[in-house]
């Protein structure tokens, strides 16, 4: 970016500043008129959406994949073994490992993929306090490898709490939930927080062929946190039973199938050093998943790596991963250094066995890095970001990795709901297991990005602006014909922008949005580009109700054109007794949610919720 460039932007940045505090006071000030219990936004590393534990209230949003449905620039959908995927618009939902998970300072996506949420979309929201989603390049700070989107899901407070809640609900689909929660203080210097739900899941049926589908899920989730005497103990599990909906049947879904997957994980965390804020924290993980297809000599099952056609398909993949991190922040006069650093080993052992072959893998992973990230102020409310990260990556087989990622930028907070912020940076997309499986040679991808943000709130509202710029080179692809990853050679450029505004009027609360993706090349353009949201709900002690509208544009997919989607979801609450509810809650009530081709088979579509109808009754106590 030329000189001329970064003086008009300074300019800009500078008529929204006005007299006051220091960036970092400012900063702390914006989250505390948020509202949130926890003081854990971070509003120089990224462009962040929270969601609150008041609106999750509102509009009925029960489970984390409710949330991700409405976030600007993704379209949540299913792939073809029924898999909740977020996508990047213009990009169909086959895997993605740029986004990031986490309960708390915990990372929950998976080894061999490197995402989360075919685990963990439908993780329920009854324990949760609120969630920050950052977009942009938040890979410095965080603690993680290279990421362009951050989920933090915060858990409640058990010490604030002191009581729980249990959810029973039933679908007219015939699906079900029972959840059960609890937090409360134990002493002076230590509480206790326990959840566990399970939970099913009925789709409607789809028929392909002769053959009539749906998709079955079966899913416990727990969760349980100690903190005694500084020290922070959690520890989340869950576990995931189904079948492989539409699969990799060649004519028509398999005649059998069967998924099992669990995911577990304890972290033990503490602050050593009040006076640098300085946490340290050991970790381990453990993921199963297994997977099995049967097909018939007239619809054989397509098995990949190698890819075949086959009787009968089967995989077993377990992995671990164990690991430390720290992280810091010191300040010295007009700078505020953070400072951290992550040491990791991932592993997996792999079976794929079919009617032809049997295959066994064995890869693993050490994984280093170490960042440093400034805010210093200019002058009063303006500051200048600075931000560099080392990481080196060592695997048994496949490309070593040895990064340097960097991010700077402007951030003018002038009070609650008016900021501008710029950002520029350059960092890399390693491969992971899943891609080096299929390649051992894959290389990194190479993202240049730089992203804006500008927000002003007046009495007719809140009003807030994104937009940016992507430059990747050396893209990581997957070939749909041998399900093989690889570096693409053409140079792909994104541009895009979004448009919210949020209006609160006494008891009644309305939000709209829109967002706009273009890409420069058309081929790689598939799935839905522009998309937007509009929602509203009326919230009293006694009684609420609310309505959100989702659109996605059309989109085409291997010749297919798919029709844009447009999905009502519309619910009410009252409060039959002291301290219980009842909810009801309508999904895709006009039945013209956004269809997904399935991959193997485009002719095949499917939505990500079904229309039903839920009934819900909790009790806090």
């Amino acid at each position: 970016m030329g000189r001329k460039t970064w003086l008009i932007l300074l300019c800009l940045v500078a008529t929204t500043v006005s007299a006051g505090d220091r960036l970092e006071s400012l900063l702390e000030r914006y989250s505390q008129i948020s509202q949130l219990y926890r003081q854990t936004v971070e509003e120089s590393e990224g462009h962040l959406i929270v969601f609150t534990r008041e609106e999750l209230e509102r509009f009925q949003y029960r489970k984390l994949s409710d949330v991700l449905q409405v976030i600007r620039y993704f379209t949540l959908q299913r792939n073809q073994f029924g898999e909740k995927i977020l996508s990047y618009a213009t990009i169909y939902p086959v895997e993605n490992s740029t986004v990031r998970l986490f309960i708390n300072d915990h990372e929950v996506s998976s080894v061999f993929r490197k995402t989360a949420l075919p685990m963990w979309a439908d993780l329920p929201l009854d324990f949760v306090e609120h969630i920050e989603i950052y977009q942009g390049e938040s890979s410095v700070k965080f603690n993680n490898e290279a990421a362009g989107m951050i989920i933090k899901v915060y858990t409640k407070r058990p010490e604030r709490e002191n009581g729980g809640r249990i959810r029973a609900e039933g679908s007219t689909r015939k699906d079900y939930g029972l959840n059960l929660y609890t937090g409360m203080e134990t002493s002076k210097e230590g509480a206790f927080s326990f959840f566990i739900s399970r939970s099913r899941y009925l789709s409607r049926k789809y028929t392909d062929g002769p053959v009539d589908v749906r998709i079955n899920e079966r899913k416990w989730y727990s969760y349980i946190q100690f903190k005694i005497k500084g020290w922070n103990f959690e520890s989340g599990f869950v576990e995931k039973k189904s079948g492989r909906f539409r699969g990799t049947g060649i004519f028509y879904p398999p005649e059998d199938s069967d998924f099992e997957g669990s995911h577990g994980y304890v972290s033990l965390g503490r602050v050593i050093s009040p006076e640098l804020n300085l946490s340290f924290r050991l970790y381990a993980d453990k993921i199963n998943t297994s997977s099995y297809q049967k097909g018939s000599i007239s619809n054989p099952v397509l098995a990949y790596i190698p890819v075949q056609t086959v009787l009968w398909w089967s995989t077993d993949i377990s992995s671990y991963k164990v690991g430390a991190d720290f992280s810091g922040k010191k300040r010295y006069g007009r700078l505020l250094i953070s400072f951290g650093g992550k040491f990791q080993k991932t592993g997996y052992t792999l079976y794929d066995t079919r009617d032809l072959l049997t295959i066994k893998d064995i890869n693993s992973s050490k994984y280093g890095s170490v960042f440093t990230e400034g805010i210093y102020n200019l002058f009063s409310g303006l500051g200048v970001i600075a931000g560099v990260k080392f990481e080196k990556m060592d695997r048994r087989y496949g490309t070593d990795i040895n990064n340097i990622l960097w991010r700077t930028g402007l951030i003018s907070i002038v009070d609650e709901g008016r900021y501008f912020k710029i950002f520029l940076s350059r960092y890399y997309t390693p491969p992971y297991f899943i891609e080096i499986y299929t390649n051992p040679e894959l290389g990194k991808q190479k993202n240049d990005v730089i992203t804006a943000e500008l927000s002003e709130k007046n009495r007719f509202g809140r009003f807030v602006i994104t937009g940016g710029y992507i430059k990747v080179n050396r893209a990581i692809m997957i070939d749909p014909l041998t399900f093989t990853y690889y570096n693409s050679e053409d140079t792909l450029k994104y541009r895009f922008y979004s448009v919210d505004y949020k209006k609160v009027f006494r008891n009644i609360l309305f939000e709209a949005g829109y967002f706009n993706v273009s890409v420069n090349n058309k081929a790689y353009k598939t799935a839905p580009s522009a998309g937007g949201n509009v929602k509203m709900s009326y919230f009293t002690e006694g009684f609420s109700s609310f309505f959100e509208v989702i659109y996605r544009n059309n989109y085409s997919f291997l010749g297919r054109k798919i029709d844009s989607g447009l999905n009502l979801n519309a619910g009410f609450r009252i409060k039959p007794f002291e301290n219980s509810f009842l909810e009801v809650k309508g999904y895709n009530l006009a039945g013209r949610g956004l269809k997904t081709p399935a991959y193997i088979d485009p002719d095949f579509k499917y939505t990500v919720e079904d229309r039903r109808v839920t009934l819900s009754f909790i009790r806090e106590f």
